[in-house]
């Protein structure tokens, strides 16, 4: 298997050789902390794990990433990150992948979590704000007094639109923002109901197949960062904390698979999760996404996007976001 390498140029071969034995079946499956305490028995245990739009899941499969694991793995599919967390935060799924934003939107709530892992994209082209594409906005400032949905409150689609109005000299009261779950905010945008749509894919990918515009993305706003988060309950329980920290490593193993197989990639994912095969390519070509260290830029980072939702009153607590990461896992 290649090596998976960082944005910032560290190159993660520890992982990525691991990642590789553990697709032949022959890799290690306790963690460190695990082994000092001896064996657990993983074949009596069941991860429950969250999935947006059946994403993760599909990567998974087309990868075989999965291949060996002495676990089982159930999937739980979820339209966006909002309901998602809601799951893991009533301990309904144990672990589950979302964008930053969100991540701390859960966190700021009470939701006893801890991040546990994290990749990047290598650009932000599929976090955007779209406009259809006979709109007479054709810059971020033309928004002003524009009803606008960025999904989800709390998400990675808020978190751009208030990084944007913000970049272009703008506040959130310059415009109308309305608060709509993907499929709601999707069936506004065709209407006509909003003038645009903070969103990430694949809803982005679907908009531009339909001819739909960006009208800018997250480059210089968002660092591209989706994270792994899981309860502290079930990171107490040793099996399962061994169970979840095998699942963590072969994320990278299954990423590595997506960036280096792109055509058997759209066409697996296209029949795992029925999106149009144009769909998936659109979404897959924006470049590699990769896992990253949990080191101290990730964090700082994560602290940005925190301070940003404190200021915007998203969130009610000021957050050290350095005390919700659990390191330990890879």
């Amino acid at each position: 298997m290649k090596a998976v390498y960082g944005r910032r140029g560290a190159a993660l071969g520890a992982a990525a050789v691991l990642a590789a034995s553990l697709l032949t079946g022959c890799g290690s499956t306790t963690t460190t902390a695990a082994k000092a305490d001896g064996p657990v028995d993983l074949s009596k245990v069941t991860i429950k794990v969250g999935d947006q739009a059946g994403q993760a899941k599909a990567r998974f499969e087309a990868a075989k990433a999965l291949a060996g694991a002495k676990y089982k793995v159930e999937w739980s599919e979820f339209a966006a990150a909002a309901p998602l967390l809601e799951a893991l935060r009533a301990k309904a799924i144990d672990i589950g992948g979302a964008g930053d934003a969100p991540i701390l939107n859960a966190i700021g709530g009470g939701a006893k979590i801890k991040v546990l892992s994290a990749s990047q994209s290598v650009t932000n082209h599929g976090l955007a704000l779209l406009v259809p594409k006979d709109s007479p906005i054709h810059s971020v400032a033309d928004l002003k007094g524009k009803t606008v949905s960025p999904t989800t409150k709390g998400s990675v689609g808020h978190f751009l639109t208030l990084g944007l109005l913000k970049k272009n000299g703008l506040t959130a009261s310059d415009v109308n923002l309305t608060y709509l779950q993907p499929a709601d905010a999707q069936a506004a945008f065709n209407s006509g109901k909003i003038d645009a749509w903070g969103t990430w894919d694949p809803y982005t990918a679907i908009v531009q197949n339909k001819g739909g515009r960006v009208l800018a993305d997250g480059t210089g706003v968002s660092k591209g960062l989706s994270f792994y988060a899981g309860t502290t309950e079930a990171l107490a329980d040793r099996a399962k904390r061994a169970a979840i920290a095998d699942f963590i490593k072969r994320i990278g193993a299954s990423l590595d698979w997506a960036n280096t197989n792109q055509n058997d990639n759209v066409k697996l994912v296209a029949q795992l999760t029925k999106l149009p095969e144009e769909v998936v390519r659109i979404q897959t070509t924006r470049g590699a996404t990769n896992l990253v260290p949990l080191d101290d830029t990730v964090v700082a980072d994560l602290q940005d996007v925190a301070d940003t939702y404190y200021d915007a009153k998203v969130l009610s607590t000021k957050l050290n976001v350095g005390t919700y990461f659990d390191k330990g896992l890879y």
